[in-house]
């Protein structure tokens, strides 16, 4: 086998898909917006879209929309099978999404996931405080669209991994920067043609299907 550490993309691969941030949007009744400001700035300028969205369209909101919705997503079949299964084999595990921060969190102590990476919606005082930075000048909203990659590197160096020794499971484009550098990338249920294609490229596969266990037989031959 030889893997050492297994990272998951989280919406699509961990619980079920759909665009959390979409879905607040829709809570709050900011989704025309939200849709037109994420395809204006995504990949040009995350930074401007985090400004206009956490603090201009969202800050001092009601957190409860936001909290249900962390508390309502559904895990994929097979996740909790899985990363049991993977947890006996001694492989460390870790978590990077675009997604919220709380929801990684949830994963995380749910499942019994070392490592996690993610965006914050910092709530205060049961409202969305509409920081981009913490008290410290760092930002709370470091996963952007393309810069997986780097997380990847950084949790490697925490466990001691190499990348040839790690596994990443993704379903979308912004997990291509991961594919690329490790060992073992697997494009997981309706990937787009251009991830799976990387991944077979470099010796990884295409796990059809929404069952996560779909993974295992790749990760333990």
């Amino acid at each position: 086998m030889g893997w050492k550490l297994v990272v998951f993309d989280m919406d699509g691969v961990i619980f079920e898909g759909g665009n959390r941030w979409m879905e607040l949007h829709k809570a709050y009744g900011t989704l025309e917006e939200g849709k037109a400001l994420t395809k204006r700035y995504l990949t040009t300028d995350y930074d401007r879209l985090v400004e206009e969205v956490v603090v201009r369209l969202w800050k001092g909101r009601d957190a409860r929309p936001f909290l249900n919705i962390i508390a309502g997503v559904k895990y994929n079949p097979g996740v909790k099978e899985t990363i049991e299964a993977l947890k006996q084999l001694g492989l460390h595990l870790a978590i990077i999404s675009s997604g919220p921060k709380r929801l990684v969190q949830r994963a995380m102590e749910e499942l019994g996931i070392e490592q996690g990476h993610g965006n914050d919606l910092v709530i205060e005082d049961g409202k969305v405080a509409g920081r981009a930075h913490y008290d410290d000048g760092t930002t709370c909203w470091p996963i952007g669209n393309a810069n997986k990659e780097p997380y990847v590197r950084k949790i490697c160096e925490h466990f001691s991994c190499s990348l040839s020794d790690t596994v990443f499971i993704g379903d979308d484009l912004p997990d291509l920067g991961a594919f690329e550098v490790v060992g073992l990338p697997i494009a997981f249920n309706d990937a787009p043609e251009e991830l799976i294609a990387v991944a077979k490229a470099r010796g990884g596969v295409h796990v059809k299907g929404k069952d996560l266990r779909g993974v295992l037989e790749h990760i333990t031959s």
